[in-house]
């Protein structure tokens, strides 16, 4: 049986899912948020270290928000994963 993060939640509506991740604030006042989404196999929380690590300049320069795809780490869960439901979940996600 698969385990669901406790912040995740299993959605009978495709267009409920949301996504969730982690937000490294950037080093400076008013810099540009980049959207990290990892590949389909590994949680976004593991690239906290790249972005964090000495010597990175990326905090530099962007805020950065490390986020989930559906059904991985603490975003929502759903039966659906095609390709045009998780654009639509990375549109809300950018609107909220």
């Amino acid at each position: 049986m698969r385990m669901i993060s406790s912040k995740a939640q299993k959605q009978s509506n495709t267009s409920s899912v949301k996504l969730r991740g982690t937000y490294l604030k950037g080093k400076n006042q008013d810099l540009p948020t980049l959207l990290w989404f990892p590949d389909l196999v590994e949680p976004a929380s593991n690239f906290k270290p790249f972005f964090e690590q000495e010597g990175s300049k990326i905090l530099d320069v962007r805020n950065v928000w490390l986020v989930d795809y559906r059904n991985q780490g603490d975003s929502d869960h759903h039966e659906s994963f095609d390709m045009s439901d998780i654009s639509a979940d990375i549109a809300r996600f950018m609107d909220d």
